[in-house]
């Protein structure tokens, strides 16, 4: 029987129709992964921020033995350190006869560090305005530092200070790996007015210059430079530091008192206004925490490692020979094990860096969410609010509570949580610089002398 032509021209474009399915289904595969994959897209799963702008940093500025620091990684990292910002090694002047330093070291620490997950850094200091630093860049980079510190001259203007970013950032872009350039804050007034005194209604605009000339991040020390700390002083100083995102805050001297070996009674506050109030935060050094070297291994693996001698075989005697009889004698005691040393109890201040950096590693709305300073500068209090992009019970806003007087502190929430349209009756705790149990009501928050309170806001 023949075949209709209806059906034979019907064959091919069911053929064609078929292919062309088939051609969308398979392509339609790889367009939806590389989707997924651009940077960019909500949802994705990607975290494309560089490292250093939610990083933890400590900074040293005073020569250090690199072992020693070496031998301290643990309790960095423990601390909760992403960064080390060290002194870097004096090198001869190019083209003179010096002998160059043992950098072993240096190299040495590099390989731990980044066995322990932390950077290293390296602070230039540029002996003039007009200095040369890209040569010392590229040399300090090709090691394998993370980023380098710019410490500039007293008296170096806004412009000198873009043109020694310029050149270190050039020689950083030509390396591996994503490297960060630090350097000061300007400090010059822009208007004449006094550094220390900003003004308190100002609503400073966000600074939003980028690009090679500026450095990705810039340590503001204004608040150790305030000749009283209390909050009529932090809090407009901290409002115009929140508006420009790329900043570290130095709190230092206000965190120690290296002279008596003790605490000032607020350094747990400007413990907290260091790690909470920006998504990078810098610990410095000079605070005098307790950082413990880890414990030597080396000899106790050298005496394992060692091979047991083998026992010589006994020497057969002759036939006939006399021996005297030998009474049984039980075997020794076995010597007890060495009772373990009691460990150093931690210094409670090196604690709380340790909570705090926790929380700003764990908590994304206290460590990005926008921040909002509330005026109860009257009673001495520094209070501001963390407030996620969408709040919902599952993403609660984060209310911090510092008590900068020395006496105890009530004070009632309730009418400036309304204002900010944020709905709650309680703060639930998430880390508190004293011993208290339970959650505080938001018309009654009570705190004790210099006492730091953290809570989510909850119905």
């Amino acid at each position: 029987m023949a075949n209709h032509p209806a059906r034979r021209a019907r064959k091919p474009f069911s053929i064609a129709l078929c292919c062309f399915a088939a051609f969308l289904a398979a392509a339609s595969v790889p367009a939806f992964a590389q989707m997924l994959a651009r940077p960019g897209w909500n949802g994705n799963g990607l975290d494309t921020s560089p490292w250093w702008q939610r990083a933890v940093f400590y900074r040293i500025d005073s020569p250090a033995d690199t072992a020693d620091i070496a031998s301290r990684l643990d309790a960095l990292r423990s601390l909760g350190v992403d960064a080390l910002i060290l002194p870097a090694p004096e090198l001869p002047p190019p083209g003179s006869s010096g002998a160059m330093p043992n950098l072993d070291d240096l190299d040495n620490l590099l390989r731990q560090a980044s066995s322990h997950d932390i950077r290293v850094l390296l602070t230039l200091h540029a002996a003039n305005a007009k200095a040369d630093l890209s040569g010392l860049a590229r040399f300090w980079l090709s090691r394998g530092v993370a980023g380098l510190y710019i410490a500039t001259p007293p008296g170096t203007t806004a412009e000198q200070t873009q043109a020694l970013v310029e050149a270190v950032r050039k020689s950083a872009s030509g390396a591996l790996g994503r490297r960060v350039v630090l350097t000061d804050l300007d400090l010059a007034p822009p208007d004449g007015r006094d550094v220390h005194q900003p003004p308190r209604n100002a609503a400073p605009a966000r600074t939003s210059r980028s690009g090679p000339a500026v450095a990705q991040l810039q340590i503001d020390s204004r608040l150790g430079r305030l000749p009283a700390l209390d909050a009529a002083s932090l809090r407009p100083l901290l409002v115009q530091a929140i508006a420009q995102p790329d900043l570290l805050l130095d709190t230092y001297p206000a965190t120690a008192d290296a002279a008596s070996g003790t605490h000032p009674p607020l350094a747990e506050a400007m413990a907290a206004i260091a790690l909470i109030t920006h998504p990078a935060a810098l610990i410095d050094s000079s605070a005098s925490l307790v950082l413990e070297p880890s414990p030597d291994q080396s000899a106790a693996t050298a005496t394992s490692e060692q091979p047991a001698r083998p026992t010589p075989p006994p020497v057969p005697l002759p036939p006939g020979t006399y021996l005297p009889y030998v009474p049984y004698a039980p075997p020794p005691p076995k010597p007890r094990p060495a009772v373990a040393p009691t460990p150093k109890p931690a210094d409670p201040l090196t604690n709380w860096y340790r909570q705090l950096a926790v929380l700003h590693h764990d908590n994304a709305v206290v460590r990005s969410g926008s921040k909002i300073f509330l005026d109860f500068d009257a009673q001495n209090a520094l209070v501001w609010v963390n407030r996620p992009a969408s709040p919902s019970p599952l993403n609660p806003p984060v209310v911090v509570v510092c008590n900068l007087s020395s006496a105890p502190l009530q004070l009632s929430l309730t009418a400036a949580i309304k204002q900010l349209n944020l709905r709650g009756f309680f703060l639930r705790p998430l880390l508190r610089s004293y011993d208290a149990m339970g959650a505080q009501p938001l018309d009654n928050v009570t705190l004790p002398p210099f006492g730091v309170y953290i809570g989510e806001l909850r119905l």
